[in-house]
């Protein structure tokens, strides 16, 4: 998006959104595709689409809601996303990026606007936070990733090509997140050697769009998986408590973990609700 489109969008977003939430820039930024509506001397309204089946952010000036305007934005996203190919399409994420994985649940309004138009609700999701100055794990989670028998270890340059083939066969869909990345990856491996989980972890001062929420010195958890036959075992436990630990000695403070539904796994390791998101996809 060039910047001139990236500067009213934001004085957009700063009038259509609520103080909770602050401007995000690194989200505006990556939007790519997107219709606009204009009344009087500018833009008062704009729906981002992105081709690969989603509708990230739709905005709608205050003083121009209630005439129309996001209806037609969104049909009209709409329309261009199936004309491209799109089958069926979602709310925020769905797409290459996105700013939130849904609708957020504290914007009552974009709620109730999805609902009204027939858009379906499949399920919600929840981003967590936990403030990591000082980090300790709750004692209960501790003994458990104490019996789980690993010690999780940032992977080095001599395990990613055996990373990779475990994403690839175990978490396909995030295996071009770990294929990325050469740093900032926890294992933790199994009696025999064998990597039993993974997950992503980034900070102090993360590549996050929520920066401007969480502070300079956030950071962020993710991809959190453990082979399905060793579920239970405590290993996912180890390893979200060894990643917060790494990333307390580093100068950590708000550390995020986004997109989840395990809200009592990680209530357990001391992280707490922050967000929480309806998933909305398209009517037929």
């Amino acid at each position: 998006m060039p910047a001139a489109d990236r500067e009213w969008v934001g004085r957009l977003w700063v009038a259509a959104m609520p103080p909770s939430w602050r401007l995000l820039p690194a989200g505006i930024a990556m939007l790519a595709d997107g219709l606009v509506a204009e009344a009087g001397t500018g833009p008062v309204g704009m729906a981002a689409a992105d081709r690969a089946g989603s509708v990230p952010l739709i905005l709608v000036h205050p003083a121009w809601q209630g005439r129309g305007i996001g209806t037609g934005l969104l049909a009209a996203a709409l329309d261009a996303l199936r004309a491209g190919g799109a089958g069926e399409v979602w709310a925020g994420n769905g797409g290459d990026r996105y700013i939130w994985p849904g609708v957020p649940r504290d914007l009552p309004g974009a709620v109730a606007f999805f609902t009204a138009r027939g858009w379906r609700h499949g399920y919600d999701t929840l981003d967590l936070v936990a403030d990591l100055a000082g980090y300790r794990p709750p004692a209960a989670a501790a003994a458990r990733a104490a019996g789980a028998g690993v010690s999780p270890a940032l992977a080095r340059a001599g395990d990613l090509a055996e990373v990779r083939a475990f994403e690839a066969a175990t978490f396909p869909s995030w295996a071009r997140w770990f294929s990325a990345r050469t740093d900032g990856i926890l294992i933790a491996r199994d009696a025999e050697g064998k990597i039993a989980g993974t997950l992503l972890l980034d900070g102090p001062g993360a590549d996050t769009v929520y920066a401007p929420m969480l502070g300079p010195a956030a950071g962020t958890i993710g991809c959190v998986g453990v082979a399905p036959p060793l579920h239970g075992r405590g290993i996912g436990t180890a390893l979200v408590i060894g990643a917060s630990q790494i990333l307390s000695q580093a100068g950590t403070r708000a550390c995020h973990i986004g997109w989840t539904a395990s809200e009592a796994f990680y209530r357990r390791a001391g992280y707490q609700p922050w967000r929480r998101y309806a998933m909305f996809h398209s009517p037929p």
